[in-house]
């Protein structure tokens, strides 16, 4: 079965993704998924995407909002939030809001450390694409190489002839 990374229908200027087929849909949460990974019948894996504007954003005046959705993301196995921009950006105060770098800089780090999500500093949009199609390929590694030791597993129990009796 091909891997097809899930672009939610509300991104408004989806990534572009290269190395893997894409289709729209209505993500539960987050911006970019997996087919059969990133609903809540398997909440496996998925990703949030923001511009550094947005992160910011979402820190500050969107903060009651931003951490109602961080507490859906966590559900997720693997979750993550790839960021076009940079620390340095943000240590630069390259953003439009008056908060403190050190503020923003701190709201990842709890978010990180309390929920267990990823935050991947991508730089442009294009990094961020990189960015998903990497965790994407690692993430579909996992679950093969997880298939072939579960069916190695199997086959060499079967071979013992093991009997109920």
């Amino acid at each position: 079965m091909a891997t097809v990374i899930q672009i939610d229908t509300r991104e408004q200027r989806p990534l572009e993704i290269a190395a893997y087929s894409v289709e729209a849909t209505t993500l539960p949460v987050g911006d970019y998924g997996i087919r059969g990974f990133s609903d809540w019948k398997n909440p496996r894996f998925i990703v949030e995407r923001k511009s550094l504007d947005d992160l910011v954003g979402s820190l500050t005046q969107g903060r009651d909002r931003f951490m109602k959705e961080v507490e859906l993301l966590r559900r997720f196995q693997f979750a993550a939030i790839v960021v076009e921009g940079t620390e340095a950006d943000v240590e630069r105060g390259d953003y439009q809001s008056r908060a403190t770098p050190q503020s923003i800089l701190a709201s990842l780090d709890a978010i990180a450390v309390r929920t267990n999500i990823h935050v991947f500093w991508c730089g442009t949009p294009a990094g961020a694409a990189r960015k998903v199609e990497g965790l994407v390929r690692q993430f579909v590694r996992g679950i093969e190489k997880d298939y072939r030791n579960l069916t190695a597993t199997a086959k060499a129990t079967a071979g013992q002839g093991n009997s109920l009796i």
